[in-house]
């Protein structure tokens, strides 16, 4: 079994309660001279009982269906349209605001939203099921983005017969040594820097305990700092982009999405993808960056390279951090390309 690297350079521009009433247009699914048929809905979706939000955005619907699982917990991106929309050309775009975040949160309202990690990928896989019937497609590529990533190898793990491929970007490896490779990260850069504040403050913490998230936060504001300069830049950006595009209801939702880690603590903690063993039925790629801090390069490397798979590839974006998808879109795009180019027919 062939394990194919490649790396991008970095030469390319950076260049929305209604029950189940679409918002968007949904236009005909076929045209007499068979031109590409755009699609566009934003609605709510009854998915585990509950009414959870979803967009669908494409300049071709026949095009192959791009799942996004967002990180966080809580981090949607259905309201980064313009950050997406490169992707719409090649690929039938569809976002979810998962349990207890973004749209379906704020639609909740005082109501009590259960959340746990067996209710997503039941949440997940229900929408996987509807996606198909809805799009009469059976090619859907799941993307899972930081915390999405995991919850995305749960997933394909549950139902791979679902979907065309598993694509992880920052992808998560286990919560243990995600936060030791950080410490040690933030630790010898403060060293090489000679901040005396903060190699006092990290020498006194040690590394955090895997259980312990106030000792993880003290760990984490250090890190900030460190982190890929396209990470700091787009940290900032995310939060204009977020305030322009939502109502102030809703963006009171988006945040409040964030303390869906609450009620995921115990999961978040004990995350461990290697537990579920290497073995996956369809095609496994991972898109890193280079300069990923969060979820380490390092981490990421070591579990794809014991996946066994007739089909995976790995992508390593230079310049690029843990948010490679959103900062380095046009690369992203390319890679997932080429390996749309490598499923099986």
């Amino acid at each position: 079994m062939a394990v194919v690297r490649a790396r991008f350079k970095t030469i390319y521009g950076i260049t929305l309660p209604f029950c189940l009433l679409a918002v968007g247009l949904v236009l005909p699914t076929a045209t007499a001279d068979a031109r590409p048929v755009p699609l566009e809905e934003a609605r709510f979706l009854m998915l585990g009982g509950i009414q959870q939000w979803i967009t669908i955005r494409a300049a071709d619907r026949s095009k192959p269906v791009l799942l996004i699982l967002h990180g966080g917990p809580g981090e949607v991106q259905s309201p980064l349209v313009s950050t997406y929309a490169p992707l719409e050309h090649d690929f039938v775009v569809v976002q979810w605001d998962q349990r207890g975040a973004g749209k379906t949160l704020g639609h909740a309202g005082a109501s009590p939203q259960s959340v746990s990690l067996d209710l997503l990928i039941r949440d997940g896989i229900e929408l996987t099921e509807y996606i198909k019937h809805d799009l009469h497609t059976n090619n859907v590529i799941v993307v899972g983005h930081s915390w999405g990533s995991f919850l995305g190898v749960h997933i394909v793990k549950r139902r791979p017969e679902l979907f065309r491929a598993f694509v992880g970007t920052g992808q998560v490896v286990n919560w243990r040594g995600m936060v030791e490779t950080q410490y040690r990260y933030a630790l010898d850069r403060a060293r090489a820097e000679s901040n005396a504040a903060a190699v006092t403050e990290l020498e006194a913490l040690g590394i955090p305990a895997p259980d312990k998230f106030d000792q993880y936060l003290v760990m984490r504001r250090w890190l900030n700092g460190y982190l890929a300069p396209s990470d700091v830049q787009w940290l900032t950006r995310q939060d204009a982009l977020v305030r322009s595009a939502l109502t102030a209801d809703d963006l009171n939702a988006y945040r409040q999405g964030f303390q869906t880690m609450t009620g995921l603590a115990s999961t978040v903690f004990s995350m461990d993808v290697p537990s579920l063993g290497f073995d996956f039925k369809l095609p496994f790629f991972l898109i890193q960056g280079r300069d990923d801090h969060i979820t380490p390069l390092s981490l990421a490397t070591s579990y794809f390279e014991k996946i066994k798979t007739p089909t995976k590839r790995m992508i390593i974006i230079d310049g690029a951090g843990h948010f490679a998808p959103m900062t380095h879109m046009q690369q992203f795009a390319a890679a997932l390309r080429e390996d749309v180019h490598l499923l099986p027919r």
